[in-house]
């Protein structure tokens, strides 16, 4: 499978948890699972991009004028995490976080999926694009084991 294909399903799999948690209800239960599930996706899905996805543009001169703004927008992101851990997701900071994190996060989907994506599989080529997608499967695997032997 592509790189770009798998972490376009991320994507989708992020904005699913986000639109669970929102109008959060209570803090127990479905949403505090929802968010644990979201927070662990995120981390994945950035580890994917910034360890395997990105080191592999950042070798071609078409993106680097986009590389100085991708990671700072995980760093953002991992920010806002960290800050709703701390909250219950029914509390109206927790859902005004949860809102601007989504706003960052489709601007950040967008902007890959409808120029990143599709110029790196020209400039990569898509045998290059599907070894980094069976580079991200391998970290994916390892992640699962890892909450696995954490359960």
């Amino acid at each position: 499978m592509l790189a770009t294909e798998i972490l376009t399903k991320d994507h989708r799999q992020a904005l699913s948890l986000i639109e669970t948690l929102e109008g959060a209800t209570d803090g127990t239960g479905s949403y505090a699972d929802a968010f644990n599930q979201l927070e662990a996706a995120l981390h994945l899905h950035m580890r994917e991009e910034e360890e395997i996805y990105y080191p592999a543009l950042a070798q071609h001169e078409e993106f680097s004028d986009i590389m100085d703004e991708l990671v700072p927008e995980h760093e953002m992101v991992k920010q806002m995490l960290a800050q709703m851990g701390e909250l219950a997701p029914r509390s109206e900071e927790f859902q005004t976080l949860l809102e601007q994190m989504k706003t960052a996060l489709e601007a950040h989907m967008t902007e890959e999926e409808d120029d990143i994506f599709p110029e790196s599989i020209e400039v990569l080529g898509a045998d290059r694009i599907e070894k980094l997608g069976a580079e991200i499967e391998s970290l994916k695997n390892d992640g699962e084991k890892r909450q696995a032997v954490k359960m």
